[in-house]
């Protein structure tokens, strides 16, 4: 057989072996296919009214992915999950609506995620059609949330220890300050709800530039009337300090909060009623304390906009209701209450169920999404 024709055989036997490779595999340089090889894994996650969810995951591969056609179907999710306040888990599944390849990058856009972020403990995602697309919760390396990721976390050593958030619309002349408040056991103050994170947004920023502080409140301090009230001191502090320091409009100091955090912001225009120029008490759990009804007097010159749910099933309305009304009788400034009928509640994404995730005692969910409480707030 004479030389020529050996290499022409050569040359076929070569061309099978690479065409009879796998499709979702690599080419390299030097002609010689590789698998996959996963290097990363990005999620990009929003707080959404209901709190942190998952809008993609980022899978980047060491090289560029060629001839690979994979349809979302074929990934699953399977994971573990927390629960508010409590340190056992539950079982979650969850599907792909859609799985986009471009260059060395696979994103799977998940469909109805059931579960918020970060009670996440762990999870799989499996590919039925490729084996090297599968990847689990070790694999991640960011986790990157637009706004949030905007605070900075600092630590207040004063009387009692607790990190506290801050958003810096990053101005040179003194800005409004907003003090937000979370829910009891909410200490995921930025991802639970967007009660902070809503004044941070660009286009609120835009409108109404303002450092947002957002204190991170451990139960044992928060349910101690003591505790809260050494809380109160240290933020008080800390925004004198910012008013020194020529960041902070010492006429601009605002403070809201749900639930619990209603009942701090209460509170701490109780205590500091020369220095907060307005108040959002959000279905203030008021009942949680002996004092703060008897103190109004203390506040009567602090507008104050009170909202809840007419059927809120853990902080009962009327808490807001006699609130209001004490501070019409000792001729309050200004005091406004809002409350919301179940059809309202159910429209804005709540449930009836006392357990639910999102019972009708989160009003936030309707007044976060409505811009006439925060124009009212900085109108005072």
């Amino acid at each position: 057989m004479n030389s020529k024709r050996l290499f022409v055989i050569a040359l076929l036997f070569a061309t099978v072996i690479v065409t009879s490779c796998g499709s979702q595999e690599f080419a390299d340089d030097s002609g010689v296919d590789s698998t996959n090889v996963l290097t990363n894994v990005t999620v990009n996650t929003s707080v959404r009214k209901t709190g942190q969810y998952p809008e993609n995951f980022v899978l980047t591969f060491e090289k560029e992915i060629r001839n690979a056609n994979v349809a979302p179907e074929s990934f699953h999710l399977s994971g573990e999950a927390g629960y508010w306040g409590s340190d056992d888990t539950r079982s979650f599944e969850a599907v792909f609506s859609a799985a986009e390849i471009k260059g060395n990058t696979l994103t799977l856009t998940p469909d109805s995620f059931p579960e918020k972020y970060f009670y996440v403990r762990q999870f799989k995602v499996d590919c039925s059609e490729d084996s090297t697309f599968d990847f689990s919760s070790s694999d991640i390396s960011e986790v990157i949330t637009p706004v949030a990721d905007d605070f900075e976390t600092y630590t207040s050593n004063g009387s009692v220890s607790f990190d506290y958030h801050l958003f810096d619309p990053k101005k040179s002349e003194p800005m409004p300050v907003v003090i937000v408040f979370h829910g009891y056991g909410d200490t995921n103050n930025l991802l639970t709800y967007r009660t902070a994170v809503e004044w941070g947004e660009p286009e609120n920023q835009e409108k109404r530039p303002c450092f947002v502080l957002a204190p991170v409140i451990d139960d044992n301090t928060y349910f101690s009337s003591k505790g809260r009230d050494e809380v109160f001191t240290s933020v008080h502090d800390i925004i004198g300090q910012m008013i020194s320091d020529g960041k902070v409009d010492a006429d601009k100091v605002y403070v809201m909060g749900n639930s619990f955090g209603g009942l701090s912001t209460i509170e701490y225009a109780e205590k500091y009623p020369e220095d907060v120029a307005g108040a959002l008490a959000l279905c203030p759990a008021l009942n949680y304390s002996n004092n703060s009804l008897l103190n109004l007097k203390n506040m009567v010159n602090v507008p104050v906009w009170f909202a809840h749910a007419k059927n809120d099933n853990t902080i009962p309305a009327s808490n807001s209701e006699t609130a209001v009304k004490a501070l019409e009788n000792l001729g309050a400034k200004e005091v406004r209450f809002t409350e919301y009928t179940d059809e309202e509640m159910n429209a804005a994404g709540a449930d009836s169920a006392p357990d639910a995730t999102y019972s009708y005692h989160h009003v936030e969910l309707v007044v976060m999404e409505d811009d006439a409480y925060m124009e009212w707030l900085f109108e005072q």
